[in-house]
């Protein structure tokens, strides 16, 4: 049976009331995130799910951040997290659709690991739904409601599977982002891509750089570049 709480080495991540639990790629979507936004001021986190994506942000910086998350159930479990953290005096929670927030501030980093399936078979259960499918929230919308989030040298992180590259890349570019980072994330050596993590802004920042990091490598070990991510929040890296 799946644990009800993944512990790290700083925080603790309650998730039994909610649908989509803590997985390896989410953690190192959040750690890639932290490594490259260390200076970073102001932050939205959009569908923040559990909290932590922010909780690993807020651990590595001095961010105030934002967190935006539409299901009422996960909402309260997500504030629970924050609240007995290290950070919650600068981590504020809303329970809302980003499709109805309205602010005058600016954010250095907007984050999202949104749902990723469009147009794919669905469960029984309203929340995963929510949780996991793009019907509510397409990708349009989401780069729609980002856009005047940003700042003028702002950041927008993505977390998107492999499959949805062509055109999340197309969407990017006809809402005016553009791509300054895209990391391929591979479960194995033997594997095909399977997320893509990426970094877009409204002005240019040159040609955008495209590496890979690959999770466990030929003998089913943790590869150096994922320990190194990883290494301040695992318990056991």
């Amino acid at each position: 049976m799946r644990n009800s709480y993944f512990q790290f080495k700083k925080f603790k991540i309650d998730q039994a009331d909610c649908a989509m639990k803590v997985t390896t790629d989410a953690s190192l979507f959040g750690a890639w995130v932290a490594h490259h936004a260390s200076k970073s001021t102001s932050v939205i986190d959009i569908g923040g799910g559990t909290g932590l994506l922010s909780l690993m942000l807020a651990q590595k910086n001095e961010a105030t951040i934002d967190i935006v998350e539409i299901e009422k159930v996960c909402f309260n479990q997500m504030q629970k997290n924050i609240d007995v953290s290290a950070w919650s005096k600068r981590i504020h929670c809303i329970n809302m659709d980003i499709r109805n927030f309205v602010t005058s501030n600016k954010y250095d980093i907007v984050i999202s690991n949104p749902p990723f399936h469009q147009q794919q078979l669905k469960s029984e259960d309203k929340a995963i739904n929510l949780a996991r499918h793009g019907n509510e929230l397409t990708l349009e919308v989401l780069f729609k409601q980002v856009s005047p989030l940003l700042s003028d040298k702002g950041i927008f992180y993505l977390l998107m599977p492999a499959y949805r590259d062509f055109e999340t890349i197309s969407i990017a570019e006809n809402c005016n982002m553009m791509l300054n980072k895209k990391t391929i994330v591979k479960q194995s050596v033997f594997h095909d891509p399977f997320r893509i993590m990426y970094a877009f802004s409204m002005s240019n920042h040159g040609d955008a750089v495209v590496d890979e990091i690959i999770i466990k490598d030929n003998k089913d070990q943790y590869t150096e570049k994922f320990i190194d991510y990883l290494r301040d929040y695992y318990l056991y890296f």
